[in-house]
């Protein structure tokens, strides 16, 4: 959203103290610095409030809640946490993306609640049983920031700096229907994140476009690892269903015409001006880059819903 201050943090062009993110999620400090810790975490993707959220996404932002709450008692020394949520305007939502406050709190530290977090339509008497003790000298953010920081795990080393490594995925809801696409490109240890959708597509048609989309981002004359959880594409390489559909007029072994010639004329392509090995990979298992190019898929499709 244009004019949305955190869409602007998401987006870079407002700096933040970044405590956490993924792929889907951002956690950062509060700029108010009215509780030592007092993060906020957002869904990267706008919505106004946890009304018009989608389950998937909400499930997304409190999975991230409980990492980062729990990374603060176990590794930070805190003893608990504090988390709200204020829904419309009238129970006091002062900016309108949608987002949870996460306070960590320690044994007797006072801190329990701010009007800041709170919103202004909550009663006084309330706020007599759940106020805060006044802040003083409040400690720099930034200082803060490096106390309480979620290391990040150092990302794999897909490749050798030599060979370029793709990892793709698409989806379909319903066969045909909305469909999302996702790839995940490596080149010396630096990562780029594809992803994008069509309104009424299918399936198969999402698993090409991921890996046309990944390979058009490589230079020519480069050497790309593929890895698709998809036996079409994958095995249209490796038991050359390519060379005999070709040798038949794009025909198949029926005589039936090819599916989707468009887009395997448009991955020859690619293939022809690139040193291109395809990899077969287990779906929705312990593949963390396949499993992350389902759900970027997947979000690519709900876009088409909301």
């Amino acid at each position: 959203m244009k004019d949305c201050i955190f869409c602007k943090i998401v987006n870079g062009e407002i700096p933040c103290y970044k405590i956490y993110e993924d792929d889907f999620v951002l956690g950062f400090l509060d700029i108010a610095n009215d509780a030592y810790g007092h993060t906020l975490i957002i869904p990267k993707k706008h919505y106004d409030t946890m009304m018009t959220c989608d389950n998937t996404t909400l499930s997304r932002v409190m999975e991230a809640v409980k990492k980062i709450g729990n990374h603060y008692v176990e590794d930070c020394g805190f003893d608990g946490w504090n988390i709200l949520n204020n829904t419309g305007e009238d129970a006091g939502q002062s900016v309108m993306h949608m987002h949870i406050h996460l306070v960590p709190r320690k044994k007797d530290d006072k801190t329990i609640i701010s009007s800041c977090m709170c919103g202004k339509f909550v009663c006084n008497s309330l706020l007599k049983e759940i106020t805060i003790s006044p802040f003083e000298n409040k400690p720099d953010l930034a200082q803060v920031c490096n106390v309480l920081k979620m290391e990040e795990k150092p990302k794999a080393v897909l490749d050798d700096g030599k060979c370029h490594v793709l990892y793709t995925d698409g989806a379909c809801s319903g066969n045909p229907g909305a469909g999302g696409w996702a790839a995940i490109l490596s080149f010396k240890g630096k990562e780029q994140v594809l992803s994008g959708g069509e309104k009424e597509t299918t399936n198969n048609r999402m698993e090409l476009m991921a890996v046309i989309k990944g390979l058009e981002n490589v230079e020519s004359g480069q050497s790309v690892e593929v890895h698709s959880d998809s036996a079409y594409v994958v095995n249209a390489f490796l038991q050359n269903w390519l060379e005999n559909w070709q040798r038949n007029n794009w025909r198949t072994s029926g005589k039936g015409e090819v599916l989707n010639k468009d887009l395997w004329q448009k991955l020859l392509l690619e293939t022809k001006r690139l040193n291109v090995h395809f990899n077969k990979v287990k779906g929705h298992s312990d593949n963390d880059f396949n499993n992350r190019c389902d759900a970027l898929a997947r979000e690519e499709i709900q876009k088409f819903n909301d």
